[in-house]
């Protein structure tokens, strides 16, 4: 085909390629025992790891918004990747691996006592 035999266009036709079946992602973690509540809004940091995955950053995700309402837990966890974040991760050699984990807080517990 003459339409890559230039080098330049052959890996331009690769990148736009490799382009076309990079997408977000993202994984979800919930708990039927403990649902989340409508008080606080959903919370979210920034997180990544280092060599990959040697070193992580931050190590525990503090959540100062269920803390502040005495709850203990979080019912709902997700940690989630946009194509930015991955192409940081692609351009690294996964060096530096950039994540956005949130979360939502659970009830609280009824009185009583009684889940």
């Amino acid at each position: 085909m003459k339409l890559f035999r230039s080098p330049l266009k052959r890996n331009a036709g690769l990148f736009v390629l490799l382009l076309s079946f990079s997408s977000c992602f993202s994984y979800r973690l919930a708990t039927k025992a403990l649902p989340s509540t409508d008080i606080t809004k959903v919370s979210s940091t920034p997180a990544y790891s280092l060599f990959w995955g040697i070193l992580n950053r931050p190590q525990i995700i503090m959540t100062p918004n269920c803390d502040s309402l005495e709850l203990n837990g979080v019912s709902e966890v997700i940690v989630r990747r946009n194509f930015g974040q991955s192409m940081v991760s692609l351009l690294t050699l996964g060096i530096y691996n950039p994540v956005r984990v949130e979360w939502k807080c659970t009830k609280p517990c009824p009185p009583g006592g009684d889940i």
